[in-house]
């Protein structure tokens, strides 16, 4: 069945396009990227398997192992820049009203029988992807795991369960509202590391649990629920559905539509279904088999990558992004450096999801732009109503978040007044004025201590 397909972007766009899907062509190709780079990820770091049965001690026979992993392999790393091993999975975050289509996304590559990478005998014969459409509240032990009085790990915490495979929420803020209980504070700090390079670690009274874990994750949330703690911002590629009276009314007709298609329609959608579902299995098959010796990106990547509008800590994400593309392009050739060119569809696509990026993440930019224009606030002033306005009462995630956000603005500066007298000058943030304009003394810079043998 998958002799018709040569393009996977073109068939899951011909796919969406038969199940009347609105506003999804610059969004799905997201999704087969993030399929790319879940693969490469793959390559790069599942010769270290933590579940490999065949390293199972024999001090403890009972623990977990993943029996039949399509993944698993004995292969050298390839992609290690500064000498390390690097993570390439690209976890999805996407932000859009009620009734927007976001769980249709994700259910579209999830669901239990029906979704694109779906396959029965993923968990328990090793064919295809791990899949799951994840529950709608969760604690942290749930996800991540606890010790019982024994010190073995309790339950089945999802991420372990999930490695190598697609993890999918509906609505992201079971995760969020999770972090602010008692029984899951330690979810965040679990959930940046895990998100990141895979580890988890916890040292609890009764032992540790320890593991890596190589899930990707797929998430919704609507603008009023969107929170993103000081990290996940920089571990999640943000997209987003915006709505207006006009585009409702596209999305009725369309559902008009959806409800009035014809056997033959759904049949022809079923067989697309199962080819698109075939060509991801074999090319991940193909790309595990037939591994690439290394990474080259091109200088036009590069250099698109180096324009101001990508922040420094979004690069790599970008990077990742391109990697997974390259990935699931048409053509695969193993066994030699993998090209990372910057081609006409990978340009659209990068500018896409980049004004995607920038309309939500910089939301909260223009709050503060909008509240503090043209005004000289005290440091703790401003960290009090970024906390206020941004971060939820969170006073050192504000700080996390000047940082990261405002102070590289050039209309954003710290400075230090003249004051006469004795005892602390405090620091004046400037909102509204060019660098240039300022005459005053800059913040403090933190001191330079001197190594041995400097004078």
């Amino acid at each position: 069945m998958t002799n018709h397909i040569s393009d996977i972007f073109q068939a899951t766009t011909e796919f969406c396009e038969g199940n009347h899907l609105i506003d999804v062509a610059d969004k799905v190709p997201i999704f087969i990227c993030s399929i790319g780079a879940h693969i490469f990820n793959a390559i790069n770091k599942c010769s270290m398997c933590d579940f490999d049965p065949a390293k199972k001690s024999a001090d403890d026979p009972d623990s977990f192992t993943i029996d039949h992993c399509p993944l698993r392999h004995n292969n050298a790393p390839i992609y290690t820049p500064m000498s390390q091993l690097a993570d390439t999975r690209v976890h999805i975050l996407i932000r859009g009203d009620k009734g927007s289509g976001k769980s249709a996304l994700i259910k579209m590559f999830l669901a239990e029988n029906t979704g694109l990478l779906y396959n029965k005998d993923s968990f328990t014969g090793g064919m295809g992807f791990r899949t799951m459409t994840g529950p709608n509240s969760v604690t942290e032990s749930g996800l991540f795991g606890s010790v019982q009085e024994d010190g073995s790990i309790a339950g089945r915490p999802l991420a372990r369960e999930m490695c190598g495979g697609f993890l999918g929420f509906e609505e992201f803020s079971s995760l969020t509202d999770a972090m602010r209980k008692d029984h899951s504070v330690d979810m965040k700090n679990q959930l940046l590391t895990s998100t990141d390079n895979g580890r988890v670690m916890k040292a609890l009274k009764q032992g540790w649990v320890r593991y890596n874990t190589r899930y990707t994750i797929w998430a919704g949330t609507q603008p009023g629920r969107f929170e993103m703690a000081s990290g996940l911002d920089r571990r999640f590629f943000i997209l987003d559905i915006h709505m207006s009276p006009q585009k409702e009314q596209v999305f009725k007709q369309a559902q008009a539509r959806q409800s009035a298609m014809t056997s033959q329609e759904r049949v022809q959608l079923a067989e697309l279904s199962m080819s698109i579902n075939q060509w991801v299995e074999s090319r991940m098959m193909n790309a595990m088999l037939d591994p690439p010796t290394g990474v080259c990106f091109s200088d036009d990547l590069t250099e698109w990558i180096q324009q101001p509008a990508v922040r420094s800590f979004e690069a790599d994400l970008f990077r990742r992004l391109a990697l997974g593309y390259t990935m699931m392009k048409p053509e695969y050739k193993g066994g030699q450096v993998l090209m990372v060119d910057l081609d006409d569809k990978l340009l659209a696509l990068l500018n896409d999801s980049l004004n995607m990026r920038r309309n939500v993440m910089d939301a909260d930019l223009a709050l503060i732009k909008a509240s503090l224009w043209g005004k000289d606030v005290p440091k703790s002033s401003l960290i009090k109503e970024v906390s206020r306005m941004v971060c939820n009462g969170d006073y050192q995630q504000a700080k996390r978040w000047i940082e990261d956000n405002l102070c590289h603005q050039e209309w954003y500066v710290e400075y230090i007044p003249p004051k006469e007298g004795r005892g602390r000058k405090g620091i004046i943030c400037r909102i509204g004025f060019q660098r240039s304009e300022i005459n005053a003394n800059p913040a403090p810079q933190p001191r330079q201590e001197l190594k041995w043998g400097e004078q």
